[in-house]
């Protein structure tokens, strides 16, 4: 089973870097006017959405490599804490997995959220943490570890409805993957546009600014100039993370079993009951 640890009623992953202190202060953490807050549940496209929000706000620049992005471009803020925001740039750009009701809001930042369908967040979300060398069960039991939510970060519907309940803040964006994948430059203009006018006006009236950016954030792209290495202090070696595996739509129809591909979608019809999340998911 996953370990997970609570903090105020969020279940964070047991490992050396994830420290309690550091998820308190992301709760607590009141952002500054500009700011730009990535969140999402993990492995929904948090870091294809990081490298988008990279590329518009610097023409096609900036594309650091992963683990600058940890600790310093945009930081995981539950891994690095908040204290490394105060030698930021503006606009701060940084990140978290956590709720949205869990979180302190400011009306003036920008706070975009990324979701993704749940059959293929489940397959991704086990590949990726058996990956990281977590003490992953077989893929049946974490599969009942995910739908009833005894998992890091909660149950999947909940914490997306946090976010999709509040979808017509004006400080907040929903993006989905799906749409970004099918309609990848008119999502990121909307994207752009959110973020300010004058984001907008680089990439909707510099076709060379636009190609590059669409160039930068392909996953072919993503996946051949990014890679993440993790220590294994055990064996003195550093180990390649996998951070972009397949970049598709339809994973987990192919990979879940019938039952639990059932499963799924009942207890979305029971948690997403009068949501348009539901028929944009479950489209009969």
């Amino acid at each position: 089973m996953m370990k997970v640890n609570y903090v105020r009623g969020i279940p964070i992953p047991v490992a050396p870097w994830f420290k309690t202190k550091n998820v308190e202060e992301t709760l607590d953490l009141v952002p500054q006017d500009g700011d730009i807050i990535i969140s999402s549940y993990p492995k929904t496209g948090t870091n294809w959405l990081q490298y988008i929000v990279f590329q518009i706000t610097s023409k096609g620049e900036l594309f650091p490599n992963f683990n600058e992005c940890v600790y310093k471009y945009a930081p995981f803020l539950e891994a690095s804490g908040t204290s490394v925001l105060d030698t930021m740039e503006k606009p701060r750009i940084y990140k978290h997995h956590c709720p949205y009701d869990k979180v302190q809001k400011n009306a003036k930042a920008k706070y975009v959220y990324i979701y993704r369908k749940p059959e293929d967040t489940v397959i991704s979300y086990y590949h990726f943490t058996s990956e990281l060398g977590f003490d992953v069960p077989e893929f049946d039991d974490f599969f009942e570890q995910f739908i009833t939510g005894d998992i890091a970060y909660g149950h999947y519907f909940d914490h997306v409805l946090t976010y999709y309940e509040q979808k017509e803040d004006e400080g907040l964006l929903l993006v989905s993957y799906e749409k970004l994948l099918l309609n990848k430059k008119e999502e990121i203009l909307r994207i752009a546009k959110f973020l300010g006018e004058e984001y907008f006006q680089n990439l909707s009236t510099d076709d060379e600014v636009m190609e590059k950016v669409l160039e930068h954030t392909s996953f072919d792209y993503m996946k051949k100039n990014l890679e993440v290495t993790s220590p294994n202090k055990a064996e003195n070696v550093t180990k390649k993370i996998n951070f972009f595996r397949k970049g598709v739509i339809g994973d987990g129809k192919k990979s879940l079993s019938a039952d639990q591909l059932e499963r799924l979608k009942n207890l979305a019809k029971e948690k997403l009951k009068g949501s348009d999340l539901l028929n944009e998911w479950f489209q009969e």
